[in-house]
């Protein structure tokens, strides 16, 4: 055999390796089943009615987290704005206190009308802005005759008074308040611990 002889046999056994056998082909294209339209239509149906329920359990997560991010964005503000509510509630508590005693003594004098009117304005003041706190979602913490609760109440103190149950609250030193239900500051309270003897 010459060399033109053995590399054309090469090439035409490696034409025949690349080529499957004829028989093959339509059996495996056979074995491919092709999907009917109907069965298309309704996996495309399934998949677009997944992606919708996707789309809005993504829409309905999204404004639940917004709205939560506004409800607690005005914490710090408010949290700065408290102490001035304590010290006009600390005011009107002294005037009221004044002017009980002046009561009791029976002082009159003309300063009285001056005086009451300075008590009608901060009053006033206080009440605008306890309607604003509230506006915002701010509620004080019910404190005094409650019984004494750690999520709300911060004890600095204690009492033995008897006309209050054990563990109740007998005494507020500072207002507590929560923010749309979340505690935006724990009332400072006077825990009663009556002692058995």
């Amino acid at each position: 055999m010459t060399q033109e002889t053995a590399g054309e046999g090469n090439a035409n056994e490696n034409k025949d390796l690349g080529k499957e056998p004829e028989t093959a082909a339509p059996e495996a294209v056979e074995q491919v089943a092709t999907p009917s339209p109907e069965s298309l239509v309704e996996e495309w149906k399934n998949r677009a009615a997944y992606l919708a329920a996707e789309m809005d359990n993504m829409r309905k997560r999204f404004v639940r987290d917004r709205a939560d991010v506004i409800k607690s964005a005005n914490e710090d503000l408010l949290k700065g704005i408290l102490p001035v509510y304590d010290n006009l509630f600390l005011a009107l508590r002294s005037i009221r206190e004044s002017t009980e005693r002046k009561e009791a003594r029976g002082d009159a004098g003309p300063a009285e009308k001056l005086f009451d009117n300075l008590l009608k304005g901060v009053e006033m003041t206080f009440n605008h802005f306890e309607q604003t706190l509230d506006r915002v979602g701010v509620k004080a913490v019910d404190a005094l005759g409650k019984e004494f609760d750690p999520q709300i109440h911060e004890a600095v103190g204690q009492s033995s008074d008897t006309n209050f149950a054990e563990n109740a609250v007998t005494a507020e030193l500072q207002r507590g308040f929560v923010l749309h239900g979340r505690l935006l500051r724990a009332a400072r309270v006077i825990v009663n611990k009556v002692t058995q003897s």
